[in-house]
This record gives C-alpha cells, sequence and structure tokens, in this order.
C-alpha cells in the first residue's frame, strides 16, 4: 500500500504574546530547529523555543549579566532579557557571544509565553 504524499506547502505559525495578545511577528520559519553548534550548545529544556532572528522593534531589552566561576575564563556572562513591548511580560532571553565570531545571535523564548496569532485569513464560521 502506497503512502500518500507529504504536502510541500506547510503553514507557518506567527506568534503573539501569551499575555497581552501583543503580535511579536515571530514566525515558526524564523526557529532554530537544526540543533546549532552541536555539543557547545546549552541544553534546550522542553519549556524553550529556540530563534534565529527576532523583530527588535517588538521586544523591550533589559542588559543582565550573571556572574559565574571566578575560576573561569569568562566571569560573567551576558544576557538580554525579552520583554514585551506592549504590556512588559517576560517572554525569554537573547544570548549574543561576542566572543565566538562564528555564532549568530540565539533567542530563547519561553512556550508558555506564546500564543499563536489569529490568522487574518480565517473567515469565521456562521452558525
Amino acid at each position: 500500500m502506497e503512502k500518500p504524499p507529504i504536502p510541500s506547502i506547510i503553514s507557518t505559525v506567527t506568534y503573539c504574546c501569551g499575555a497581552c495578545g501583543y503580535d511579536l511577528r515571530l514566525s515558526s520559519l524564523a526557529r532554530d530547529t537544526a540543533g546549532g553548534a552541536g555539543a557547545r550548545r546549552r541544553c534546550v529544556g522542553a519549556a524553550e523555543v529556540v530563534f534565529d532572528a527576532i523583530d527588535d522593534a517588538r521586544f523591550g531589552h533589559l542588559e543582565e549579566f550573571r556572574w559565574l566561576d571566578v575560576r573561569a575564563c569568562l566571569p560573567f556572562s551576558r544576557r538580554t532579557r525579552l520583554l514585551c513591548r506592549k504590556c512588559g511580560a517576560r517572554l525569554g532571553y537573547g544570548y549574543d557571544d561576542t566572543a565566538a565570531a562564528d555564532r549568530p545571535p540565539r533567542y530563547h523564548i519561553k512556550i508558555r509565553a506564546l500564543q499563536p496569532a489569529p490568522d487574518p485569513s480565517a473567515a469565521p464560521s456562521d452558525p
């Protein structure tokens, strides 16, 4: 028995803030599903989605410094807390490793902080 062909067009999902519904312009096409830098990459929990790029105008940014072990090569790590521009809800963190020039910035967004944006092309059904 032959399997049906897989559709070539996969629908994309855009996400908005889970607290207020503000459109964040995050697309499922911008998700990092390849796994990045392999073993060097931080273990991403099941509660996070990693994006390669975000629209900076839709997010508030708050710089943070985390102190690491004093014996480490780098005594601190820098990350950026990502906030919803409209309501200020915490959405996740952005990591920009300037020491590693070959690694692009990555954005870890909490799944619970997102909701799928309503599809404007979908017409409401009449009862």
